[in-house]
């Protein structure tokens, strides 16, 4: 009985030893840290659409505000998002080549009319409102950048506000995203 017992011990200590012998190799000592960061790096295309922090091109970067959700991933540069409280306002982003006269023209000819420019940190948008099919304002800003216009392009969702105060709302979801873009 004593042997059985004893050879029990015997090839328990062998099995800790094997065991220890394996997990000491594997504490990072002499481990390939090459592997080690890519593992640690998260996929973009892995994140959640709703919990992207930001998107960028080629062309700008754009940090998704406090509030506002990621509606999509960068495609063909562009991108949109969403505040997902009243009045629901809704963003698209985009870089489209052609001059800041030619973003104007082709937004003026949408029956709009030209907001006064506003000016965010070295950038100055362009700024035009025009109406959606229900007469409700659309407000389009284009800040010229390379050999192109970047833009974004705002409108209120359905909401219980008053004309005014939703046109408000939109024009402060405006600067809001003014200043979260990076022109590259």
């Amino acid at each position: 009985m004593k042997k059985i017992f004893l050879s029990i011990a015997i090839a328990a200590l062998a099995t800790l030893g094997f065991t220890s012998c394996g997990n000491a190799e594997n504490t990072g000592e002499g481990t390939d840290t090459t592997a080690v960061e890519q593992a640690e790096q998260v996929n973009e295309e892995e994140i959640p659409i709703d919990s992207l922090k930001e998107l960028q091109n080629d062309h700008y970067l754009i940090k998704i505000p406090e509030g506002w959700k990621a509606n999509s991933r960068m495609v063909n540069n562009s991108c949109a998002m969403g505040f997902k409280e009243s009045p629901f306002t809704s963003c698209s982003a985009n870089f489209q080549t052609g001059t800041i006269d030619e973003f104007k023209k082709e937004y003026m000819e949408k029956k709009g009319k030209a907001l006064p420019d506003i000016t965010v940190g070295d950038k100055t948008f362009s700024l035009i409102e025009y109406p959606d099919p229900d007469g409700k304002p659309i407000i389009v800003a284009g800040v010229p950048q390379a050999d192109g216009v970047v833009t974004l392009r705002l409108f209120n969702g359905a909401n219980m506000m008053e004309e005014k105060e939703a046109y408000d709302m939109l024009m402060k979801n405006v600067n809001l995203m003014m200043n979260s873009i990076t022109l590259k």
